[in-house]
């Protein structure tokens, strides 16, 4: 079952007349496709301008294309990159070759590239492009831009989940760079309430996060949620091997497209109509749910070492997943979701008895820290 799959189109005529929690709730449900203003996107600036910066690298869109380039912060920062590249290559391989059922609520960015000093093509179209500081001789991953979402969601964020003294000084708020490449970090595993916080210093629109009681609050399925991340970590792991150490649930936007076509659609199509079965619309886009952000990742072996491994990375990452032991009855029953899916897909990939213990030692594990968290 195509769990958030697309609904119809979000008129600018309903857009005008939805308050900004309706937009919250049509948009953030991933299921529904917005008009939009492609060219805020700059995709055809010429400089090429930095969009996010992580732990071994900075991102930045390049210019006339709908990629990116992750550039390390240091030559010492090259063999992360590296390995970055490799986990996000093993994760597509696994996506490729599963079922179509089990991917198809989940965006992995297409990888295109690894650059390295010797690629003289692309730095000599793109070298001058980056700022001045950038090494345009050095190492780059080159992948998919993840679009952020879209200007109305944005201003909806602020209207429904900023605290008010961002409210108040709202088009200077929107207006800041650090506020332009919106993207939605989905955090299943925190109850917390934005709105609520005196310090406003560190709230950015940038990997803004969204508690799961704010999810809630908007009327979205966050058991449908749960059980994307459930089967996309089982993949993870069972598929492709990765561990999926500091990996990253976000909600940002993606240009309409028509489906895939079946294969028998394929088969008994001809090559001059065929064509046009395939359409990419970037005056309309859709929120979509995207896995990003693999430096960090490595593989695993099936055994009592790869067990904890496994272990360590889910509760190393942000809380994305939701968490067991916890006295909220929604909370539960998202766990319950969850541990249920991740197990059932599991058992598609292998018939150890890992993903099983997997499940047991994060309910042990939580259950002993929320404990000592009351002492």
């Amino acid at each position: 079952m195509d769990r958030l799959a697309k609904d119809h189109m979000f008129s600018p005529e309903e857009l005008a007349a939805a308050s900004p929690q309706q937009i919250l709730s049509r948009m953030l449900s991933t299921k529904s496709y917005i008009s939009h203003d492609s060219a805020e996107d700059n995709i055809c600036e010429q400089r090429s301008i930095e969009i996010g910066k992580g732990q071994c690298g900075t991102i930045f869109a390049l210019s006339g294309t709908d990629t990116v380039a992750k550039i390390p912060h240091s030559a010492e920062k090259a063999d992360q990159l590296w390995s970055d590249f490799q986990m996000h290559y093993l994760v597509l391989e696994a996506m490729n070759e599963v079922d179509t059922k089990l991917k198809m609520d989940i965006n992995i960015p297409e990888l295109h590239s690894w650059v390295c000093p010797a690629t003289k093509p692309f730095w000599t179209h793109y070298g001058l492009r980056f700022p001045q500081d950038i090494d345009a001789k050095n190492f780059a991953l080159v992948s998919n831009r993840v679009f952020p979402v879209p200007q109305p969601v944005r201003g909806a964020l602020l209207d429904v989940l900023c605290p008010p003294a961002i409210q108040k000084q709202k088009q200077a708020f929107l207006a800041k760079p650090e506020n332009k490449n919106r993207l939605i970090r989905l955090y299943l595993g925190r109850r917390e309430t934005t709105k609520a916080k005196q310090n406003i210093r560190n709230i950015r629109l940038q990997n803004f996060p969204l508690h799961v009681n704010e999810m809630e609050d908007l009327g979205l399925d966050t058991a449908s949620f749960a059980q994307v991340l459930a089967q996309t970590l089982a993949i993870l792991h069972w598929k492709a091997g990765v561990d999926g150490n500091d990996v990253e649930f976000i909600l940002g936007s993606s240009p309409k497209s028509t489906r895939l076509p079946s294969r028998a659609e394929v088969m008994g199509g001809d090559k001059y109509s065929f064509g046009t079965r395939f359409r990419f619309d970037f005056s309309r886009r859709s929120i979509s749910l995207w896995l990003i952000g693999f430096n960090q990742c490595s593989t695993f072996e099936d055994n009592e070492a790869g067990l904890k491994k496994i272990v360590d990375a889910f509760f190393w990452n942000d809380p994305y997943y939701p968490r067991p032991n916890s006295t909220n009855d929604r909370d539960q029953t998202l766990w319950a979701a969850f541990s249920q899916r991740y197990l059932e897909v599991s058992r598609t990939f292998t018939d150890s008895t890992t993903p099983g213990a997997f499940i047991a030692q994060i309910e042990e594990r939580d259950r002993k820290g929320t404990v000592s968290g009351l002492f």
